[in-house]
């Protein structure tokens, strides 16, 4: 029986075996997407939270920025308990009043744009936040997939192994080999189911790491389809979160020198008041004015800080911005790589391969190779179905993180 032709029933076997290990209740449910993965982590995290938080309290700042400076309550008292005429308390003035600082200087409209500057840094690191946590999430995904396809391949390389071992056991029946190769046979079969209770163990450690996101069991099955294919359209645009919150932070760094520079111009503070003479029993109204003199200082140093700071973000925003674009092109270059030995995968070693599985065994059945042949073609095709499954997961991690430095995981955050 040729290769080819013990492949369709062999598939069929390693579905059931793997059916066979699942609940009743799973076998019937829909396999989990990525999609519902991601939905069902972010339905469970609290960065979503976090954000809504973090906003709350940016919008707090801007509300509390906003405000002007509250006036002053003040009260004299002048020509009292002094010598001679001014002995007691009859020649007493007193005088209550009330003084307001009015910001001139453009202050009070300067630190609200601060405080607007950090809804916007509160909202870039949420979006951050939530970024990370759907490629961890996107990163799992792909390695409960990959499992899952080095367990398709260990059951087939077990279920081709029991039909190696009847081959040979008949052979050595018929004395037509050692017993010797009947004992090789059953190790070699041995090897195989415990490839397979390994592969089995990964996949389920991989399902209850990607569990764990949203805290439920691991009782899913992930739809397979999208590993075994390339992906959609190629991913380009640089969008990626990080660049967003360094530019929120270099127009934060704006908005602070505006602060900076309006702490350096003075605010006059106007008063108004009744004035009270005890002697005459009369009153009177008082007004005034302070005008702080800028002269020894006008906050030349915080100024040039809060400068030298804005023109550090700018520059490390910009360095940012270059190492973001050499990573795209490294995963853009790392999808190709694999891409390429996925295609020479599927078009000449895995033929090759099956060819030689098939050579061998038809020609050991024969008498023609030894069954050390049998044994090497079959380590050659298991490699290789391996050796695919592994390029694959490059290629999707490479994707995935791609997706991450590009912002295609990008959603709208927490209003």
């Amino acid at each position: 029986m040729s290769f080819r032709t013990y492949a369709a029933p062999a598939g069929l076997a390693c579905l059931v075996a793997i059916a066979a290990g699942e609940g009743h209740a799973q076998a019937r449910a829909q396999p989990l997407t990525l999609q519902d993965a991601l939905q069902r982590a972010l339905a469970d995290t609290p960065v979503l939270k976090a954000t809504e938080q973090a906003l709350l309290g940016a919008q707090a700042g801007v509300r509390q920025a906003d405000r002007m400076p509250n006036p002053s309550l003040d009260f004299a008292a002048e020509n009292l308990l002094g010598s001679g005429l001014y002995s007691g308390i009859d020649r007493t003035e007193t005088t209550l009043g009330l003084s307001q600082r009015l910001e001139w200087s453009g202050g009070r409209r300067a630190r609200t744009e601060l405080a607007r500057a950090d809804i916007a840094i509160a909202r870039a690191g949420g979006d951050l936040r939530r970024q990370d946590l759907m490629h961890d999430v996107a990163l799992v995904y792909l390695s409960v997939q990959k499992a899952g396809a080095d367990l398709a391949v260990a059951v087939e390389r077990a279920a081709v192994a029991r039909d190696i071992v009847a081959t040979v056991q008949r052979r050595v029946d018929a004395a037509r080999d050692p017993l010797m190769a009947g004992a090789k046979a059953q190790a070699l079969l041995a090897d195989a189911e415990i490839a397979v209770e390994a592969a089995r163990r990964a996949e389920e450690g991989a399902k209850a790491q990607l569990a764990s996101f949203w805290g439920g069991d691991a009782g899913f099955t992930v739809e397979g389809s999208t590993f075994a294919a390339e992906a959609g359209a190629e991913l380009d645009a640089l969008n990626a979160p990080e660049l967003a919150l360094a530019e929120a932070e270099v127009k934060r760094s704006s908005a602070s020198v505006a602060v900076e520079q309006a702490k350096g111009r003075q605010d006059p503070t106007f008063s108004a008041g009744l004035r009270y003479f005890h002697e005459t029993d009369e009153a009177a109204l008082v007004f005034g004015v302070s005008i702080p003199l800028a002269l020894w200082d006008q906050n030349e140093g915080g100024i040039a800080r809060a400068q030298a700071d804005r023109s550090r973000l700018r520059l490390e925003s910009e360095t940012l911005r270059r190492n973001i674009s050499r990573e795209v092109s490294a995963m853009q270059n790392q999808m190709q790589i694999a891409l390429a030995e996925v295609e020479a995968i599927d078009t000449r070693l895995t033929p090759a391969a099956e060819d030689a599985l098939d050579f061998a065994r038809r020609g050991y059945e024969q008498g023609g190779f030894s069954y050390l042949d049998v044994l090497d073609a079959q380590r050659l095709l298991v490699d290789a179905r391996l050796q695919r499954n592994s390029a694959l997961f490059t290629y999707h991690s490479a994707r995935a993180a791609l997706a991450r430095l590009t912002g295609a995981y990008a959603a709208p955050s927490a209003q």
